[in-house]
Order: structure tokens, then C-alpha cells, then sequence
């Protein structure tokens, strides 16, 4: 086997030298008789994807590595970085690797072979040697679900794939209710199976880390170990600005954010360095984004959040990444959408004030390669928006801004205020026990809920498709699709919203006779678990640059019911007549989600790529029958 310094040269370019973090994983992750089952702590931008894909490539017996993340935005991300990777590995004679991404509805694999990039192709059944998926993505392959007459192939790969197996769980700090419940049984499950896994994280609770302790602990972010990887970061790299200067700016009473926010963003921006925005709503950002827009021009903002389309996600990513490694500036505004995980580095971010992960992880995006001599962060904000803390704790972390004020950054001081419990909900561990009892032992009274297609992955609250247009055919996708909380298109009576009556909403069906998706208008009342809706709206209500600057108002508020959260649809029948359909999901436990959590989808129900049944083209007839189980239906 090569040593640590030879296979990172041979996959991460000559110029690599592995670091102290790097050098101890390759020890626990590349020997043929290791069998790690590890919790990685470690600080943002300190290469904990190189840490497990390097190893897996090179080892005694090589590994098919999963990589799996919270949001498709960050296996996006990774997409170039492991093409770059896969591609240098393959220039050694006799080898050729294969790069799976499956994410939402779209599945590619592309085989690299004589340090060249062949044909991509669809059809992969985990077939390749890294696999990029999101959590969602993955937990749909591991309950089988898919193609109806090769689903069976994803549960068997992950479990008895004649190639070893490493499975690298990253961000797992951004896991909370159903989706922390999804993921503990799941590492669980694989951990009972005896299968390879890394779990990585930089900013994980106490609290989150007691359900995992079974796992062995690796942590890079405090003590000896921490020091080591700061001591190789300023010698063997040359680190000479490792810190970051914080600024904390209060709002006055009866102060606007927003305003406060324009403000900071006026008096610091420089044109020639790469500055970050970020406040937590789409609705206050846009107008900040837009007032600096007429001020400074366009060429170098950019505007990012969760209802920009995928396509315009993608363009303005590419632009930041062409504008950093030409050692160019650009101001952006975002919301949450681009803070986790994605490779961004700039001079200066100016935060709303927001939850203490989220804090530093945003610091994360700001002097990430430790080479800018005057990097800053600035925290404007009296109160946390989206709190996941208590009152006394957020009185307590406002205390230790303060005092941080003018000094340098210090994840340390503001980690002692992470001690919140994750949220449990007994529901997803019914639901995810039942499916697991059905899949892997055979236990047939579990089959209709299987059958069903249902998997709720982070929220019980359903998202909803946005589009422009409708497909005429199967083969086309629908044109500027967005998904978004089912929630926020539910007219708020307080807020004196009413419903847009030029929205019309359709359902997604799988027509068995004619072996094709179809769209028909949605007619039938019941659960919407079992729907996958879409909202068509007229082509000016999506801006090319602004995205859907706010979802569409199309249903009305039903009240709550139990757990139940009810709300009705208003349409007409086939003969012009006023029909109200009603409809219902489940209510979270516990809820505090960000505008863009639909960056991740909350539930998967079907693959989009397949022709698993989403609904058949007999529709459930008006007095459908009550599904049991949680009364899901």
C-alpha cells in the first residue's frame, strides 16, 4: 500500500501534503483489516472530504464510498471536486473509476479511465466507486424503493456489495426532529450490519453526540489534536491570517434589520473583495440585495437563495467560484441556502443574527484558507428569528458576542451555548422501524405501508412543486421548477392574505396502462402524503433573476385537528360549479425551519426517474378510506 503522502499526491495533485487529521484517518480507514465506525469532529475547511475519499480510492482492498449530505446543493458542490479527483486516480495504468450522483430526480454516472472523462450515463444501481447523494436520496435507496423491478439492488449493494463499502454521513450537525430520528436508526442499522462508516461534523452538540457514542470519536476541534492541526495549518501551509476579527452590531429600538443590514453593507463594501450577506428571510434580502444592485451595478452581485430555480442556483455558484479563483470580488446576498458546506471563502460576512451553529458555520465561509489579513464578520441583530435555543441560552450567547466585540472569532466561547436536545418524534420511529421491519425481516403486515411509497425524511410538513409550465410530454421536465413548504402557500388570515384564484394546482400520477407520469388537476380530497402536487402560475410570477420572490397563495387554512393540520383547495367541477377540496398532513412535533429547508426535500414518496406508482390512474375515490397507520390518509 502506498504511504499517506504517495496517495494523496496521486489523487489530490503533487503540491498536497496531508495534514495531521488526514494522516489518522488514512490510518483508520486504508489497512485492509481496519473496520472504522467513526464520529469526525472537525473545523470547517479543514479537508475532511479528501480525509475519507483519498483513502477509500488507494486502500488495500479499495472502497466504494458513499458521500452523503443534508442538501442537493452541496452534493452539486462535491460533483467537480470528485470529477477532479476520480479523474488524476485514473491516469494510473489498467484503472478507470466510476462517479454516481443521484439526487432528487436526476441520476448520472461518469467512468474515468486513462486520466479522461467518458460518455455519462443514467443507469448506475449504485454501481461506481464514489456515490454523491443527499441523506433524503440515500434513505430512499436504503428502503428500496425505486425502479419496481431492480429496487431490491440499492438495499443489497449497501449491505452485501462484493466491494467494500464506506459510508461518510457529512454536516450531520444540520439534523433535527424527524430528520436526527431518520439518521440515528440509520446509522444504527448500518452500524449492527457491521458496515464502514464515518460521520463528520464541525459544530455537533453534546447532546447529539450522546446517541451516537457507540461510534469512536475523533476530535480535531479541541485540545492536543486541535492544536497539532493549527501548528501544521501555520507551518506547512503558511497560514499568516488564520483568525477573523468579529463585530457585533445592535439594532435600535423599533429599528428595522433590514435597514441596519443596507447600512453595514454600504459603509463596508469594497468592490475588490468577496463579501458575504446573509438574513434569514427572502423577503427582507431582496430589497437589500436590490438597493446595492442600483447603487454599485450588477457585475458583481449576486443574488442566492432556496426559490431561485436549479439551473439559476448553478450559474451563480459557477460565477463565485470563476470570480474566487480569479482573485476577484463579488458581493453576495443569501439567505441560509449557502451556508452549509459549500467552498466559499471571502473577506467580510455580515450576518442577521442567527442560531450559534449557524454562527459559526457562516464563519466557516469567511478567511477559509487563512490567508486574508483583515477578514471580518459582523452580527447584526438583537434577536435570533428562527431560534433553536432557549430564551436563556440566547440571552447568554448575546452576552458572549458582546464580549467577543472587536476581537478575534472564537468558535470555542460560542460552542458552550450548543447545548440543546435533539428532537425526538415518535412518529418517524414508528414509521422508519416499520419500513426496516418490512425491507430487511420479512415482516409482511408492514407491506402496505412499503407499498405505499412513503418516506418521510426531514419534516412531516410536505413541500410543494412551483413551475411556470406544465410538460406536454413525459420526457420534459417542468419548466423553472422549485419546491417550497406546502405551508407557505397557505393563505394567513392575519396577515390579511387571501388566495390567488389564478393558481391552479395539479397532481403527478404514474398511469400504469399508458407506462408514463401524467399531470390531471387535482380533484380529490384526503392526506397529500400520497399527492405529489404542483402549482402551475403564470410565467411573470417567476423572475429570471429574483427567482419566485414569494410562493403563491392557493390554499385556504382549515384549522388543526389533533396533530392534523387541515387546509382546503377551492376550484370548480367539470360543470363550472364551486367545489372545496379538503386536505391534510401531519404537523411537526416541534418546528423552527428556515425558508430554504426546502433545499432538502422533506419527504420522498417516489423516484421521479423510475416508474415506481406514485398514484394510479384510478384516483381514490371521493370518501377514501383512512389509512391506520398515524392516519396518514
Amino acid at each position: 500500500m502506498q504511504s499517506v503522502l504517495e496517495a494523496y499526491q496521486q489523487i489530490a495533485g503533487t503540491k498536497f501534503a496531508p495534514n495531521p487529521m488526514q494522516d489518522k484517518l488514512f490510518a483508520l480507514i486504508a489497512p485492509k483489516e481496519q473496520n472504522p465506525a467513526l464520529l469526525l469532529k472537525a473545523p470547517t475547511g479543514s479537508g475532511k472530504t479528501e480525509a475519507v475519499l483519498v483513502p477509500s480510492l488507494v486502500a488495500e482492498c479499495p472502497r466504494r464510498l458513499f458521500l452523503i449530505f443534508p442538501s442537493r446543493s452541496l452534493v452539486e458542490d462535491q460533483i467537480g471536486r470528485c470529477t477532479e479527483y476520480l479523474r488524476r486516480a485514473s491516469e494510473k495504468p489498467g484503472k478507470s473509476y466510476a462517479l454516481v450522483a443521484d439526487i432528487g430526480g436526476e441520476s448520472e454516472r461518469t467512468v474515468f479511465k486513462e486520466g479522461k472523462e467518458l460518455e455519462k450515463g443514467n443507469r448506475h444501481l449504485y454501481d461506481g466507486d464514489v456515490i454523491l447523494t443527499t441523506f433524503d436520496k440515500f434513505l430512499y435507496r436504503f428502503f428500496g424503493f425505486g425502479e419496481p423491478k431492480k429496487s431490491y439492488i440499492y438495499p443489497f449493494r449497501i449491505h452485501h456489495s462484493h466491494q467494500r463499502n464506506l459510508f461518510c454521513f457529512d454536516e450531520v450537525h444540520s439534523y433535527d426532529g424527524v430528520a436526527f430520528v431518520n439518521f440515528e436508526r440509520l446509522i444504527k442499522a448500518l452500524y449492527k450490519a457491521n458496515l464502514d462508516m464515518v460521520v463528520m461534523t464541525a459544530t455537533m452538540p453534546d447532546a447529539y453526540q450522546e446517541e451516537l457514542d457507540f461510534l469512536d470519536k475523533v476530535d480535531y476541534t479541541t485540545s492536543e489534536n486541535q492544536r497539532e492541526l493549527e501548528n501544521w495549518q501555520e507551518q506547512e501551509q503558511k497560514r499568516r491570517h488564520p483568525n477573523k476579527a468579529i463585530k457585533r452590531i445592535a439594532v435600535e429600538p423599533g429599528g428595522k434589520i433590514r435597514d441596519e443590514i443596507c447600512a453595514s453593507v454600504s459603509q463596508w463594501y469594497n468592490p475588490v473583495k468577496r463579501t458575504i450577506v446573509t438574513i434569514e428571510t427572502i423577503k427582507d434580502l431582496i430589497p437589500v440585495y436590490q438597493y446595492m444592485k442600483e447603487r454599485s451595478g450588477p457585475e458583481n452581485i449576486f443574488l442566492y437563495h432556496g426559490r431561485l430555480s436549479n439551473p439559476q442556483r448553478k450559474k451563480i455558484y459557477r460565477k463565485l467560484k470563476n470570480r474566487e479563483n480569479n482573485n476577484e470580488g463579488y458581493l453576495l446576498f443569501t439567505t441560509s441556502a449557502i451556508e452549509v458546506g459549500c467552498d466559499l471563502d471571502s473577506h467580510l460576512l455580515i450576518t442577521e443574527l442567527c442560531n450559534p451553529d449557524q454562527l459559526i458555520q457562516r464563519a466557516g465561509r469567511c478567511n477559509r484558507k487563512g490567508k486574508i489579513q483583515d477578514a471580518e464578520i459582523i452580527v447584526v441583530g438583537n434577536k435570533i428569528r428562527l431560534s433553536t435555543i432557549s430564551q436563556e441560552m440566547e440571552e447568554e450567547y448575546l452576552q458572549i458576542l458582546q464580549k467577543l466585540d472587536g476581537d478575534k472569532f472564537s468558535p470555542d466561547a460560542i460552542l458552550k451555548v450548543m447545548t440543546y436536545e435533539p428532537h425526538s418524534d415518535y412518529r418517524a420511529e414508528v414509521l422508519f422501524d416499520m419500513l426496516y421491519e418490512y425491507v430487511y425481516e420479512a415482516r409482511l403486515e408492514n407491506k402496505p405501508l412499503h407499498d405505499r411509497g412513503l418516506v418521510i425524511t426531514r419534516s412531516f410538513e410536505p413541500s410543494i412543486t412551483l413551475t411556470t409550465k406544465l410538460p406536454e410530454s413525459p420526457e420534459q421536465p417542468p419548466k423553472n421548477a422549485v419546491s417550497v413548504s406546502l405551508q407557505s402557500c397557505i393563505a394567513n388570515a392575519q396577515n390579511d392574505e387571501t388566495v390567488n384564484p389564478n393558481f391552479k394546482v395539479y397532481q403527478r400520477f404514474y398511469n400504469d396502462r399508458n407506462e408514463k407520469f401524467e399531470f390531471v388537476p387535482l380533484s380529490y380530497r384526503g392526506s397529500v402524503y400520497f399527492k405529489e402536487l404542483f402549482v402551475e402560475v403564470p410565467e411573470s410570477y417567476f423572475d429570471k433573476e429574483l427567482g419566485y420572490f414569494e410562493p403563491p397563495t392557493v390554499f385556504e387554512y382549515g384549522g388543526i385537528s389533533g396533530y392534523r393540520q387541515n387546509f382546503v383547495y377551492n376550484t370548480t367541477d367539470e360543470n363550472g360549479e364551486p367545489r372545496e377540496i379538503w386536505l391534510h398532513y401531519l404537523r411537526d412535533l416541534e418546528k423552527s425551519i428556515s425558508e430554504d429547508a426546502q433545499l432538502s426535500p422533506q419527504s420522498e414518496s417516489v423516484d421521479t426517474e423510475s416508474s415506481q406508482q406514485v398514484e394510479t390512474v384510478e384516483l381514490p375515490p371521493e370518501d377514501d378510506k383512512q389509512l391506520t397507520f398515524l392516519n396518514l390518509d
